[in-house]
């Protein structure tokens, strides 16, 4: 259904009779070589019974137009058909104003966030409390421990609530977000699925609210910060982790997409296995002191390696164990493109 301000506009050829009924002879055949949506002038000829006489074309036809106009006026015209008589948009100020695009408060909420998020800054979360209750040495945990963090960080809620919708992913999972981390107190049974249909006609209802309004409230709401965080990685594909791994072992993790592609690669697409990714793993050691890893995965999902410890003496250690990690990487069918050893600071 068209908008009531659009049919305002919609002008018909209307017959015209007497004195003027020779001026609009065949007004179909005359207009038969114009495209639907081309534009043409009308030049207004006079009145006659109500209607405006208006010349396009060299065809003089009559039209009922939606508001006075004097002779001589020019009148700019889009060609809509023929219906059977040949219709016309007219286009004026108002029309053009009407069609201009309108952001939505929510695209208005969002583009004032966007406004106070540092350039490039990748979104940065820091939990408060440890991944793990207890140091450990198992790559199997670790690796579960890291991958949680960054899954169930709520970056990507949305698109875990549309996998669960789907049955591509748990209940139990979501309930660990931190957008459902209220209702995660409580206990999950089958009332959980309603819950999670209040909080998205919550998040509708927030949704609706100004963006001035939300920026008043943002400090009182602990989800503006997820909200900014999440917009920052759909611009940059980024995080960075920084906090406790297990009591006492301070972590700081960063994931981003590489950008940088060789000229001889071919142009990225949007599959997770032909995208390159880069992680960089930076903490505090015993014995080694503080070791900076760089680990790149590239698109045929090769790995290179990069150990910087700051220490000089902690270099010549992890040289002697290097062929450890080979054989580790090797036993777990990964592909390692490279190992090296450098000094924090060395290219």
């Amino acid at each position: 259904m068209l908008p009531s301000h659009v049919l305002t506009q919609v002008l018909a050829v209307q017959p015209v009779l007497d004195a003027v009924e020779r001026d609009k002879a065949a007004p179909r055949a005359a207009f038969e070589h114009l495209l639907i949506g081309q534009a043409v002038t009308g030049t207004v000829k006079g009145q006659s019974k109500g209607l405006t006489l208006v010349s396009i074309e060299g065809q003089t036809v009559a039209m009922r137009l939606p508001h006075p106009v004097a002779t001589g006026d020019t009148l700019k015209l889009n060609f809509a058909g023929h219906m059977p008589q040949p219709v016309f948009l007219l286009d004026t100020p108002e029309t053009a104003q009407a069609n201009a695009p309108q952001l939505s408060q929510t695209a208005r909420m969002l583009s004032e966030i966007m406004q106070r998020v540092p350039e490039r800054a990748p979104p940065t979360l820091t939990p408060l409390t440890p991944l793990l209750d207890r140091a450990t040495t198992a790559p199997a945990e670790l690796a579960l421990a890291l991958r949680t963090a960054l899954v169930r960080s709520g970056l990507f809620y949305e698109s875990h609530l549309a996998n669960w919708a789907v049955g591509l992913d748990n209940l139990d999972g979501l309930m660990q977000e931190p957008q459902n981390r209220l209702v995660a107190n409580k206990k999950v049974g089958t009332d959980a699925a309603p819950a999670l249909a209040s909080l998205l006609a919550a998040t509708a209802q927030t949704d609706a609210r100004s963006a001035g309004e939300l920026a008043d409230a943002k400090a009182a709401n602990p989800m503006h910060t997820l909200l900014t965080q999440q917009l920052q990685v759909l611009e940059s594909p980024q995080f960075v982790w920084r906090g406790e791994l297990w009591p006492g072992q301070m972590l700081e993790w960063q994931v981003n997409q590489e950008t940088d592609t060789p000229q001889e690669q071919a142009a990225p697409t949007a599959s997770d296995a032909e995208m390159a990714w880069e992680s960089r793993l930076k903490l505090t050691l015993p014995n080694l002191g503080t070791v900076t890893i760089d680990i790149k995965l590239d698109p045929q999902q090769a790995f290179s390696i990069r150990l910087a410890p700051e220490q000089t003496d902690a270099r010549a250690l992890l040289q002697q164990n290097q062929s450890r990690l080979i054989e580790r990487f090797t036993t777990a069918g990964c592909t390692l493109h490279s190992v090296t050893v450098q000094n924090d600071g060395d290219a």
